[in-house]
């Protein structure tokens, strides 16, 4: 048995058929995937200096924080370590030590973005040490 459909019902039936698949396409589209949120990175530095020799101490040092500079002086201690945050890409880290004894201490600055773990970014036997993070 043969359906014959005449040159109206086809031209219906496509009709439909373009309607359904324009609607379709249509609603698949949303407004959300024109608009990326995108969300600032955060860092974090943290610093640590250890004294150096049997004796090894140090006292009057600064680091760079993003309330400003966190300043010790008159204590001497053997080590000191400290983290500070959330930072914005571009921020210089700075550390200075104005008096030590015995052998020159090791100062690092670590650095950790947003929920990563710290990464060393500078390690050096030295009275001040700098990084911008990038």
């Amino acid at each position: 048995m043969k359906v014959n459909f005449s040159k109206k019902s086809i031209i219906k039936i496509k009709l439909f058929i373009v309607c359904i698949m324009s609607i379709f396409n249509f609603s698949a589209c949303s407004k959300d995937e024109n608009t990326a949120t995108v969300t600032p990175d955060n860092y974090y530095v943290k610093y640590v200096i250890h004294g150096n020799g049997t004796y090894g101490r140090f006292k009057n040092w600064t680091a760079t924080t993003p309330q400003g500079n966190y300043t010790n002086s008159g204590i001497q201690v053997t080590s000191w370590s400290q983290t500070y945050g959330p930072l914005n890409k571009g921020f210089l880290c700075k550390v200075q030590i104005g008096n030590f004894i015995d052998r020159t201490p090791t100062i690092q600055i670590h650095v950790a973005k947003n929920q990563e773990p710290f990464a060393l970014k500078v390690g050096i036997d030295a009275t001040s040490a700098s990084y911008t993070i990038n």
